[in-house]
Formats: C-alpha cells, structure tokens, sequence
C-alpha cells in the first residue's frame, strides 16, 4: 500500500481511535467490574490490578488512589490502544476484513499484555485475572472499535473506487 493512501484520512482515523478506544474501554472496565463482583471481588479490582501497571509494583495495593490511578491508567491505554487500531484500518479492505481485523487486534492485545508483558514484567496478571474472561474481553475491546470505524472505510472504499480508472470499454459505451 502505498504511503499516501496510509495518511488519507489520518486526523479523522486518529480521533476516531481516540473516541472509540475510550467507548470501548469504558465497556470493558464495566465488564471487567461486574466480573469482579460476580467473583466476590469490590468491583474496584480492575482499577486497582491495572494500577500495578503504572506504580510498577508486584500486588495491587488497595488505597483511593490506586483507583483513580487504575482508572486513568486504562482510560490513557484505552485510547491509545484504539489509535493503534486506527492505524491499521487503511490496511483492511471491507467490513468483514474490518471485523475480523478487529477482533484479532483485541485478541493480539490480550497476548501482547498478559501472555508477554504480563509474564515478563507484570507477574500479577499471571495470577490475579481470569485468564478466558480477560481473552473474551478484550476480543469484545476489538469489536467494540469497529463501529467508530465503518464510515471512515465508506469513505476510504468510495475515494478508491475514484481513483481506480474504469476500464476502456466502459468507456467507450457510456459515451454512445
């Protein structure tokens, strides 16, 4: 693909990661809250798991401000994370590549942060989380990007399509 076609619409696909990476995070801090609690957990567990992230510290330490620093923590990666998706889109062409493009980019974040980093530097992602909830959730995280994106490739789609020359007997015959 060529350089120009990755920068069309770069601004619009940027705050459109921003926004949709904060829909969806908010969506999977929700699930991730109501699955604590369904586990016996306060439902501010994720906050404080997400805040060990950020402090660098092995266990999550229950205090106030573990809290908001877990909630700003993924709100931040949240929408980073849906900024890295924007990126990506110029490379999948139609909505089923969208689609599927998105769920293995929720996917690819679950191994990227539990199976590597988690191992690696965060070992209390290794034993705190639910490792299938986590894996389902953040698939959810991918697909939860996709509607912020469907008119964006529209809008790709029909720029491509004005781009590409018609072919020489069409034109010929729509001119008859």
């Amino acid at each position: 693909m060529q350089a120009r076609g990755l920068l069309d619409g770069l601004e619009s696909r940027v705050s459109r990661g921003v926004i949709g990476g904060l829909f969806a995070g908010l969506v999977f801090l929700l699930a991730n809250m109501a699955f604590a609690t369904s586990q016996d957990m306060p439902a501010v567990a994720p906050m404080l798991d997400i805040s060990t992230i950020f402090n660098l510290t092995e266990k999550p330490e229950v205090t106030p401000e573990n809290i908001s620093v877990g909630l700003v923590t993924h709100l931040t990666l949240s929408a980073l994370f849906g900024v890295a998706f924007a990126l990506v889109v110029p490379l999948l062409r139609g909505p089923r590549a969208v689609l599927l493009g998105a769920l293995a980019f929720g996917i690819g974040l679950y191994l990227v942060n539990f199976q590597i980093l988690g191992r690696v530097f965060f070992e209390w992602f290794q034993e705190g989380p639910n490792q299938l909830f986590e894996l389902f959730i953040h698939a959810v995280y991918g697909l939860l990007l996709v509607p912020f994106f469907a008119s964006a490739l529209e809008r790709v789609e029909t720029a491509h399509a004005r781009r590409t020359p018609a072919p020489l007997g069409a034109t010929a015959r729509s001119a008859a």
